[in-house]
């Protein structure tokens, strides 16, 4: 496995798969208020 440093070309991807997982992963425990809070579109 290759680990490579951030770069901010990254960034668009990055903040789309943060959104995505809390979204998805978190819906069942908090409503989509806390959610949208935690993670803005």
């Amino acid at each position: 496995m290759f680990i490579r440093e951030y770069q901010s070309a990254d960034c668009k991807e990055l903040t789309e798969l943060f959104y995505s997982t809390v979204h998805t992963v978190n819906a069942k425990d908090y409503t989509k208020a806390q959610l949208d809070v935690w993670a803005t579109e």
